[in-house]
């Protein structure tokens, strides 16, 4: 299911190219592992291990989970098996051992490779974007913009004359396209072609710019990210508009710094990576002017 190794200061997936682990998920396991403490011992014949789902993972219809670990040049592991039925607990057994026991605690072992790694790949409020720009790559342009962080609604810009657009709704769909945006799936950058791809700009109002290339590729929807702080990048503080300069000074430095940071996590977690994401998410990014405007028909 999962192999995780830990290099420098994160874990890494071998089933996922090395993508990073949840560290407090593998930290919630290895902490139940280190907590639990034994209720009572159970069998020791192997006859009666698959009740309690204990039986060697080999076995054809195991019910338990290894749990294999490493440390220090040795590796020991735990059988994790069923849930007690009518009482707190969870079945075990030590891999290397015949007998079996009953822990005082649950363990929860996920059973999927991508519920191993931090899936979310950002999370953009709407409310903190100040503008959306989609590039197709025929040239088809489609620019929201908000004056300040204040304004609820976005403003969709050069609107054809004698058009209206659908909504207020159609547009924020747009701006919250990097709203809990979280992957299906990862690969490494190195062998895709995004000569084809959709390009969009998203700009915030803390100065963090968002670069974004999205693919149809197959019957998957490919995405990669990156980020900048340009210096010319909104800093909006919409309720400091009576300060002195220097504090204002003090407060726009602070955003800066800020938005910095933000861009150098983002770019060391994103650069060598691309990301599966869901059709909906690429729908929501890949926007075009006829998708935000009423059908001629109905202006």
């Amino acid at each position: 299911v999962a192999a995780m190794q830990k290099h420098d200061d994160h874990w890494q997936l071998e089933q996922m190219y090395g993508y990073r682990v949840d560290w407090p998920a593998l930290r919630t396991l290895l902490a139940a592992l280190a907590q639990a403490t034994v209720v009572e011992n159970k069998t020791d014949k192997p006859e009666y291990y698959s009740r309690l789902g204990v039986e060697d993972i080999s076995a054809e219809d195991a019910g338990g989970v290894l749990v294999r670990l490493g440390i220090e040049g040795l590796t020991t592991g735990v059988l994790v098996g069923n849930q007690a039925q009518g009482r707190t607990g969870q079945y075990a057994r030590l891999a290397y051992s015949t007998g079996s026991v009953l822990l005082d605690r649950e363990i929860d072992v996920p059973t999927g490779a991508l519920d191993w790694v931090e899936s979310e790949i950002i999370d953009v409020d709407a409310a903190e974007v100040a503008e959306v720009e989609v590039i197709h790559p025929g040239g088809e342009r489609v620019l929201i913009t908000k004056v300040s962080a204040d304004q609820t609604e976005f403003d969709l810009v050069d609107i054809p004359e004698g058009r209206e657009i659908k909504g207020s709704w159609a547009l924020n769909s747009l701006g919250s396209s990097l709203s809990l945006l979280n992957m299906e799936a990862v690969y490494p950058a190195s062998d895709v072609d995004w000569s084809e791809a959709v390009r969009m700009r998203l700009l915030t109002f803390s100065g963090v710019e968002f670069m974004v290339e999205a693919l149809e590729r197959g019957d998957e929807y490919l995405l990669r990210l990156s980020a900048s702080h340009p210096a010319a990048a909104v800093v909006a503080n919409p309720a400091q508009d009576e300060v002195n300069d220097a504090t204002q000074q003090q407060i726009e430095q602070q955003a800066m710094d800020d938005a910095a940071q933000v861009v150098e996590v983002i770019n060391k977690w994103t650069a060598d990576w691309v990301f599966a994401i869901a059709k909906y998410k690429y729908d929501a990014i890949a926007k075009r002017p006829e998708d935000l405007l009423k059908p001629l028909e109905d202006t």
